[in-house]
C-alpha cells in the first residue's frame, strides 16, 4: 500500500509555478554606449589637459570662504591671456613640507580647465617649479599625498618639460 502524497503535491506545484514564472519574465538586452561617450562627464579627463607656462602672481595656502574660491591651495598665475587660478586642492603649497614656490617664480603647470562654482580654474595635476616636477593628482584627478623627505614617490627631480 502506498502512502498518500499530501504534502508533496502543493510543494511541487509551487516549485513548478516559480520555475515557469522565472523564465516568463521578459528579458531585455543591455544597450552599449558608443565608445568615448558617457552619460556622466568625468570629473577629470586627461584628454583635455593643457600645459601653462606662467609667472606666479600670488600664492594662497588656504582659500578662505570670503575669497569666493574653492577651499584649498591655489596659485594665481599671470599668463599671456590674463590671470588664471591654478587649484591644488589639499596639496600644500605653503608651510612645512610644501612645494617651494613664491610670487614671481616662473612655473609650468599641467591640468584641466574647469568651471567650478561659476569660476574658471586649472585643476592642476603636474607642476614644474624650480626644476622639480611635483605630482599633485594622478591621471584620474585624485589628489596624491605630498612627498616627505623620506618618501619621494610623488616628486621627480628631473628638469625639463612636463
Amino acid at each position: 500500500m502506498e502512502a498518500p502524497m499530501t504534502w508533496r503535491s502543493p510543494v511541487l506545484a509551487l516549485f513548478a509555478f516559480l520555475v515557469v514564472n522565472l523564465f516568463a519574465i521578459p528579458m531585455y538586452a543591455q544597450t552599449i554606449e558608443p565608445a568615448g561617450k558617457s552619460l556622466v562627464p568625468p570629473k577629470y579627463d586627461i584628454r583635455q589637459e593643457i600645459t601653462l607656462a606662467a609667472t606666479v602672481s600670488s600664492v594662497i595656502g588656504k582659500a578662505a570662504p570670503e575669497m569666493k574660491m574653492l577651499p584649498g591651495s591655489h596659485l594665481i598665475l599671470e599668463t599671456a591671456s590674463g590671470k588664471t587660478d591654478a587649484f591644488f586642492g589639499a596639496f600644500p603649497i605653503t608651510g612645512e613640507g610644501a612645494l617651494s614656490v613664491s610670487a614671481g617664480d616662473h612655473v609650468q603647470l599641467t591640468g584641466v580647465m574647469k568651471t567650478i562654482r561659476d569660476q574658471r580654474v586649472l585643476v592642476t595635476r603636474l607642476a614644474l617649479i624650480n626644476g622639480r616636477t611635483y605630482k599633485v593628482r594622478n591621471e584620474h584627478g585624485f589628489l596624491l599625498r605630498p612627498a616627505t623627505r623620506k618618501d619621494t614617490a610623488n616628486v621627480e627631480t628631473k628638469g625639463g618639460g612636463l
